[in-house]
């Protein structure tokens, strides 16, 4: 994810708007600040936006915000926020950048998923899914009972599972769609309409974690120090 604002005219009213949307669309509670946050922002003039436009413009990825050691905790708190765990938020920043998936994607598939439980459990009859991101006991049968509910393992298979379904498919909508239906049905073109929704469920998670993400963790700090001024 990349925040280039002058190049795509963001302003901080966008970011603004988009965090309003990201509370109303989504049906659990993401963050209990975020109001607040919100309208912090929103009161900051014209003038002390410009000042730091452009070092948005220079900033990198949330998984650069993991890997840079001044923003790291930062960015561990704000997804320990969401998932309730610093724990399991940093196994899945660990699983995100190993196998190449973007952070807002890979949080948001653990919580369509599970709910960030490692513990999670669904029975579909004549196969089980276990833990963070559901791992099938038919697309892993080597993996052992502990190995399910390692959340350190089950990120890691399950979102390389994510990246071996993105080269396939060629797309991440089409990817998720393997993730929930398989491959086989999705190649035909029978992707069932419950799966159509989860896939939208998860894109419009990963929109909004994006979204908040720029307006706690990007743009807060900066507002909090411009609002001193």
């Amino acid at each position: 994810m990349k925040f280039p604002l002058a190049n795509r005219l963001i302003t901080i009213a966008a970011i603004v708007a988009a965090g309003v949307a990201a509370l109303s669309s989504c049906s659990r509670t993401v963050h209990p600040d975020l109001e607040k946050e919100i309208l912090r922002l929103a009161a900051l003039e014209d003038r002390d936006i410009h000042s730091f436009i452009e070092d948005l413009e220079r900033e990198d990825s949330i998984g650069g915000y993991y890997l840079d050691p001044a923003t790291r905790e930062t960015t561990v708190d704000f997804f320990a926020s969401l998932t309730r765990s610093p724990s399991i938020a940093r196994v899945i920043l660990d699983g995100a950048q190993q196998s190449g998936t973007p952070p807002a994607l890979a949080f948001a598939l653990a919580y369509e998923e599970s709910d960030f439980r490692s513990d999670a459990y669904n029975d579909n009859g004549d196969s089980v899914d276990r833990g963070l991101f559901q791992l099938n006991s038919k697309s892993f049968p080597k993996l052992d009972i502990k190995a399910f509910y390692d959340p350190a393992v089950n990120a890691r298979y399950g979102l390389g599972h994510l990246q071996f379904c993105i080269r396939t498919a060629g797309n991440e909508v089409a990817a998720l769609a393997m993730y929930n239906a398989g491959r086989t049905r999705v190649s035909k073109g029978q992707t069932p309409q419950k799966t159509l929704n989860y896939v939208h469920r998860i894109l419009s998670y990963r929109d909004n974690i994006e979204s908040l993400f720029v307006a706690k963790v990007v743009v807060g700090p900066r507002a909090t120090r411009l609002s001193l001024r």
